[in-house]
C-alpha cells in the first residue's frame, strides 16, 4: 500500500479482479438457479446442429440421462412419424421456427410439445421444449365428444327405424313358430335360426341405440362393488379357463349414479375386450378403489370431487400407439373382419359419459393394457 493508505496498482488491480470472479460466480450461479426452476426444456445446439447442453427439465420431462443426449441430434428423441414436422436449427437471419412434436419418454410414454428454435445475433442456436400434452388432450377429447355426438345422431336415429323393423320380423317369427305342426322340424330350426340372427341384430341396434343417447340410461344410485361381484361368474364364464380372473375392491360399497343395466354392459364390454387380446391366455384383473380430483391420478377433464375408479388390466398384445387415439371410435376395431363390431368400446365411452365419468386407456404393445374408468361417487340411497 503506497504513502497515504492508497492501494498499490497491483493490489487494486487484485481487488477488481477478486471482485469480478465473484461477481462472475454469483451470475452464473444465478443463471444455474434459473435455468433449474423453468419448467421447459432449454437446449443448446453445436455448429453441427447437435445438442451440447440441456438443463435439468430435459430428465424431468423424457426421464432420460443429460449425458446420454449431448452430441445427438433432437430429432432421435421424436416419434418416427413426427420427425418431418421438426424443422433443422433454423440458420441466422431466419428468427425463430416452431413446431409441434411427439416425443418418446425412457418409460415410452408419448408427450406432445411444442419446440421452438432460434439463432441468437451472436450465432449460437438454442431451443425450448414445452409439454402442452394435457391441453392437447383435452382438445382431442373435445373432439372426440364432438365426433361421437354427430356419429352417434346418425347412428341412433338408422338404429330407431332400423328396430321398428326387426320388431315386426321377431313377432311375426315368433307367431309363425307357434303356429307351425310339430312335425315340421326342419322349418322350425330354420325359423329359429332366423329369429336367433333377428335377436342379435335386436342387440346391435340397442348398442347403436346407446352410443347414439336414443335409449336413456336410467339413473340412480348403485353400489359399484356390488354390481362387480354379480358379475363375476358372468365374466368367468365369459373368458373361458385359460384366462385367470382377479378381482380386488376397496371402494367400500361405494355408490355412484348410474344406470346399473349399462353398467353390466360396461364391465362385460370390458372383460370381452381383455379377452380378445389374450388368445393364448393370461390375467384379466379388476380393481375398485375411491380416488379424489387434484390426485390418485384423476383426470384433469374432471369436475372436482370424489369418484370410484375401476380399472381393467390385461396381460395381452396391448395396443399400438397408432391405434389408440382412436380406440373410442364407432366401428372402429382392430380385430379381424367378422369377429367385432367397434361398438364395444364407444358404447361404453357412451355410458360412462352419460353417467358424468370419464374412461381412458393404457397401454404398451405386447405388455397388455388398462383401461380406467371413474364415476362421480354419491351418497347411497
Amino acid at each position: 500500500m503506497s504513502e497515504g493508505g492508497a492501494p498499490e496498482p497491483d493490489e487494486l488491480h487484485a481487488q477488481v479482479q477478486h471482485r469480478l470472479i465473484e461477481e462472475l460466480a454469483a451470475t452464473e450461479q444465478q443463471l444455474r438457479n434459473l435455468l433449474r426452476s423453468i419448467p421447459a426444456v432449454v437446449v443448446r445446439f453445436d455448429e453441427d446442429g447437435r445438442i451440447d447442453f440441456l438443463n435439468h427439465a430435459w430428465k424431468e420431462l423424457l426421464g432420460r440421462e443429460i449425458k446420454d443426449a449431448i452430441g445427438r441430434s433432437l430429432v432421435e428423441f421424436v416419434l418416427p412419424e413426427d420427425r418431418g414436422e421438426l424443422p433443422d436449427v433454423p440458420s441466422r437471419g431466419e428468427g425463430e421456427v416452431r413446431s409441434s412434436v411427439r416425443f418418446l419418454t425412457a418409460d415410452d410414454r408419448v408427450l406432445w410439445c411444442l419446440v421452438r428454435l432460434r439463432v441468437t445475433e451472436s450465432g449460437e442456436a438454442f431451443g425450448l421444449l414445452e409439454d402442452f400434452t394435457a391441453r392437447t388432450l383435452l382438445e382431442q377429447q373435445l373432439q372426440q365428444a364432438q365426433k361421437l355426438e354427430a356419429v352417434g345422431r346418425l347412428a341412433g336415429g338408422v338404429a330407431h327405424d332400423f328396430n321398428n323393423l326387426l320388431t315386426v320380423i321377431l313377432v311375426c317369427g315368433e307367431s309363425v313358430l307357434d303356429d307351425l305342426p310339430e312335425d315340421s322340424a326342419e322349418a322350425r330350426i330354420e325359423l329359429e335360426i332366423l329369429l336367433d340372427a333377428a335377436e342379435r341384430a335386436a342387440d346391435l341396434t340397442g348398442q347403436l341405440l346407446t352410443f347414439g343417447r336414443q335409449k336413456p340410461l336410467k339413473l340412480e344410485a348403485v353400489a359399484f362393488g356390488d354390481i362387480l361381484e354379480e358379475m363375476q361368474p358372468v365374466i368367468r364364464r365369459l373368458i373361458g379357463d385359460d384366462i385367470e380372473l382377479s378381482v380386488h375392491d376397496s371402494s367400500g360399497s361405494s355408490s355412484v349414479r348410474t344406470d346399473p343395466v349399462q353398467l353390466q354392459q360396461v364391465i362385460l364390454n370390458l372383460a370381452v375386450n381383455a379377452r380378445d387380446a389374450m388368445p393364448d391366455g393370461g390375467t384379466l384383473r379388476f380393481e375398485l378403489e375411491n380416488v379424489e380430483s387434484g390426485q390418485d391420478s384423476v383426470p384433469s377433464s374432471l369436475p372436482g370431487g370424489s369418484y370410484v375408479r375401476l380399472s381393467a388390466s390385461d396381460t395381452g398384445t396391448g395396443i399400438s400407439p397408432y391405434h389408440l387415439e382412436n380406440i373410442f371410435d364407432p366401428f372402429f376395431t382392430t380385430k379381424a373382419s367378422g369377429a367385432g363390431t367397434g361398438l364395444g368400446l364407444a358404447t361404453t365411452y357412451s355410458i360412462v359419459s352419460q353417467s358424468g365419468g370419464s374412461i381412458d386407456v393404457e397401454s404398451r404393445e405386447g405388455e397388455g393394457s388398462t383401461f380406467r374408468i371413474h364415476l362421480p361417487r354419491v351418497e347411497a340411497r
